[in-house]
């Protein structure tokens, strides 16, 4: 007998297998299918990515006239990744963009292409650009945005052809410079990027920094990003009369003459690359005035680096120094300089140890202490007791463990207090942070004694120990019972 199958079903059943056959593609399948990842383009299918409104990064090898056209109206970033040459009719195409032009795995350029992109207004990348000539840079001297360029040598015709470019250049792959027409064109930009040149000779770096008025407000902000291994006085003094701040991340070091140099009413000084610094220099350094960003440098000063540092300090004003890379305290007066009283740019989040010295030296300091967050061992109740009297939050929460009277101490601060890294507490511990009037945390303590959460459970003030994992009923019920504690989710009965 037979029976009949409604249509209704056969429908079910050749759904189920069609998702079953898309749910088997792989995925490299379903990527080969996304037109962003396509060597080329149609037109139908450029106008369905514009159409989309989004910003687009393209890995298209190939690019005609007629897509590029389309493509050029795009209101929002396009990037093409892949595309390695252009021709001068799509370039003219995308010259026409209201927007940056990124195109930095473009190899070379034709006088025509060149020619041709010269037209556009804005931003051109063509950081894969390594070599051009001077026809090349000659066509694109018209061109009034920002070119950035790739190239790693210059001959001197073709410097003095780029010297003539409307619109700034960035040539940040370049590791010289010697054409004066060239330097005096840049020095013209209020940005200057050369990050890969690594030596220029004194009549360049005055062509690079013409003196200016640094406090016409008209100028905009004057920076020039180098890649100088070597900086010379006659170099230093040029920057600081031209620039208000520079990078200079290949400098390892730098003579006390240099660093005189840099003497000025104010300067932004980014040296993240500095690896040594005799005592000359940093007296040198320490009468500069503005921003000394050296956050890199570390883990420690030499001891008579640092002297000569708080030496400078004591004499009256330094700059605003970024000491972020320092791991470890040794002196005593540079520590109470840089966590006392001197303005620094940046914390001291990276110090992690102090010398029993400087503990000593900063427990009798009369200033202010700035928080020191990442410190892993703190033996000295004296230090304790300084940071507890000081308002705001007592944060130590690189403490795995700490001494009986550093907690006491600790715990006379009327505010929160973080231990979150705390491994272990004692009886003691735990019956003095009972009597502590604010938040205090240690989600880091894994296990309690009886006899610890005992003392505990009658604390006055909230108590977070959200990290427990051991901790026996007998404890549990009596932390649970105070409901200022927050502890975790008891364990599911067996």
């Amino acid at each position: 007998m037979k029976t009949s199958t409604s249509p209704c079903v056969h429908l079910v059943a050749v759904l189920f297998l069609l998702a079953g056959h898309v749910a088997l593609l792989p995925a490299g399948a379903a990527r080969a299918n996304d037109p962003r990842r396509l060597p080329a383009l149609t037109p139908q299918q450029a106008t369905e990515l514009v159409a989309q409104a989004k910003p687009l990064q393209l890995m298209v090898t190939e690019l005609s006239p007629e897509v590029a056209e389309i493509l050029a109206g795009l209101p929002h970033e396009l990037r093409f990744n892949a595309l390695t040459s252009l021709t001068p009719e799509a370039a003219a195409a995308l010259a026409r963009r209201n927007g940056p032009l990124l195109l930095p795995k473009v190899a070379a350029l034709t006088p025509a292409t060149a020619a041709a992109l010269a037209m556009h207004r804005h931003e051109i990348n063509l950081a894969g650009v390594t070599a051009i000539g001077p026809d090349e840079a000659a066509a694109l001297a018209p061109h009034a945005g920002l070119l950035v360029l790739g190239v790693t040598e210059l001959s001197d015709d073709t410097a003095a052809a780029l010297a003539k470019h409307v619109g700034d250049i960035v040539l940040n792959g370049l590791p010289a410079l010697t054409s004066l027409p060239l330097a005096e064109r840049i020095g013209k930009q209020t940005v200057v990027r050369l990050g890969g040149v690594k030596r220029i000779t004194p009549e360049i770096a005055r062509a690079l920094n013409p003196p200016v008025d640094l406090q016409d407000k008209a100028l905009g902000y004057r920076w020039i990003d180098i890649g100088l291994t070597e900086l010379s006085p006659e170099a230093a003094a040029a920057i600081v009369a031209s620039r208000h701040g520079f990078s200079m991340h290949s400098l390892e070091s730098i003579t006390p003459e240099a660093a005189a140099g840099l003497a000025s009413p104010f300067t932004n000084m980014r040296m993240w690359g500095l690896k040594t610094i005799s005592p000359a220099t940093a007296t040198a350094l320490a009468k500069t005035r503005g921003i000394l960003d050296i956050r890199m440098f570390g883990p420690e000063l030499p001891d008579d680096t640092a002297r000569a540092f708080a030496s400078q300090a004591d004499k009256g004003g330094w700059p605003a120094i970024d000491f972020g890379g320092l791991k470890k305290l040794t002196v005593p007066e540079f520590a109470v300089i840089v966590v006392g009283r001197a303005n620094l740019h940046g914390g001291l989040g990276g110090v992690a140890e102090l010398s029993d010295d400087v503990a000593r030296a900063l427990a009798d300091c009369k200033d202010p202490l700035k928080p020191l967050p990442s410190l892993t061992s703190l033996t000295s109740a004296p230090l304790a007791a300084k940071y507890a009297a000081q308002p705001g939050d007592v944060t130590f929460r690189k403490l795995a463990s700490i001494p009986d009277d550093v907690a006491a101490a600790l715990a006379t601060h009327k505010g929160k207090v973080d231990l979150a890294g705390l491994k272990s507490l004692s009886v003691p511990a735990a019956r003095a942070f009972a009597a502590h009037e604010g938040n205090l945390v240690l989600d880091g303590l894994e296990e309690i004694g009886d006899e610890a959460a005992a003392a505990l459970s009658k604390a006055i003030g909230p108590v977070s120990l959200k990290g427990l994992k051991q901790v026996s009923p007998a404890a549990r019920a009596a932390l649970g019972a105070n409901a200022g504690i927050g502890l975790p989710p008891a364990p599911a009965a067996p």
